[in-house]
């Protein structure tokens, strides 16, 4: 992989968004979806009611020039947008439920992805309920598009912004993906999914009326929209599919937990949870953690023993390394055993 062509890509959108964001008067990340479209577009600069001007366009075309995608791979293009999107976010103050997911937490997610839900059918369909910029489901993509796999991608959000932001990284890395402008917690028309992936908002989820139909909302005022998230992913999730999901740490530290539990046992099964090293945040508080869970099905069993596991400090490779093979193990002699023990009782 080559940074100078990330750094092409990013340098290309970057200088281009600068240029429409003062030409139209629009937001870092509005003009990044323009610069995008434009690119897609046979590098053509759109031009309405005299904008951008006769020197802008000559300025942008330039800018345009300095760019061969057909010489990038998909996965450079996408490392290159997420630079762009990431200076746009902190250029226009993104709220928290909004901003990115970082690449060391969707490379681990897509190892323990690969590790304990790998592709077993002809066609895997991963889904996003809060797929956002799509740049958490894409790292996750690269990370299991081989051996001629053929992954099937669907995210939803109800954020139009974030969503074109997805389509048009999508396009440019020439990825097919299934894209829907929609509250993820109404009903959705896609199909079962082998495995859910998702960064979860986190707070409350304002529409009461909604959360009525969801079994961990709460009696009384608004219910957390993270655990109505997990039982939404549960319901669109084939028997036996995987749910990974970014949640706070403390998710079963509050006294509401108990009916998440309670749900989550009821339908399928809590097989893990992966806190992330504390350098990665800013406070104690906003530390989090990844959930493995298992929806039941004809041949799903509890692991022996649930995965509960504090990730080393990204930067030491030698302990990232020990422990990525101490999760390998723990799905060979806990999860597989378990299966095995299983069959033999059903025989």
């Amino acid at each position: 992989m080559s940074t100078d062509k990330i750094e092409t890509v990013y340098h290309t959108l970057d200088q281009s968004s600068q240029v429409l964001k003062e030409e139209l008067n629009i937001s870092y990340l509005e003009a990044l979806i323009e610069t995008g479209e434009n690119l897609l577009d046979d590098k053509t600069v759109r031009v309405l009611e005299g904008k951008p001007s006769k020197e802008s366009q000559i300025q942008l075309n330039s800018i345009y020039e300095q760019l061969a995608l057909s010489e990038i791979s998909p996965s450079e293009v996408r490392q290159g947008i997420q630079l762009s999107i990431l200076k746009g976010m902190r250029e226009d103050y993104v709220q928290p439920n909004h901003q990115m997911t970082p690449d060391s937490i969707g490379s681990l997610m897509a190892y323990i992805v690969e590790t304990i839900a790998p592709p077993k059918t002809t066609t895997y369909h991963l889904l996003d309920l809060s797929v956002g910029t799509g740049n958490l489901l894409y790292t996750i993509y690269y990370f299991l598009k081989k051996d001629n796999r053929l992954i099937q991608l669907s995210g939803i959000d109800n954020d139009d912004l974030l969503l074109s932001l997805a389509a048009i990284s999508a396009a440019l890395q020439n990825l097919t993906i299934n894209l829907t402008h929609q509250d993820a917690l109404s009903n959705l028309l896609i199909d079962p999914a082998d495995s859910v992936v998702s960064d979860l908002p986190i707070g409350y989820y304002p529409i009461d009326e909604q959360a009525k139909d969801y079994e961990t909302s709460f009696n009384s005022g608004h219910s957390y929209t993270h655990y109505l998230m997990i039982e939404q992913g549960m319901r669109y999730l084939k028997d036996g599919g995987f749910g990974f999901y970014l949640v706070p740490a403390n998710l079963f530290e509050t006294e509401e937990a108990k009916s998440l539990l309670d749900y989550i046992q009821k339908v399928g099964y809590f097989q893990g949870m992966i806190t992330l090293p504390k350098e990665i945040f800013k406070t104690e508080q906003s530390r989090k953690s990844i959930l493995i869970l298992q929806k039941k099905g004809q041949n799903t069993v509890q692991a022996k023993e649930v995965l509960l596991a504090t990730t080393p400090d990204f930067k030491n490779i030698a302990a990232m390394q020990e422990f990525l093979k101490e999760i390998n193990q723990w799905k060979k002699t806990q999860f597989n055993e378990s299966f095995k023990n299983k069959e033999e009782r059903n025989e």
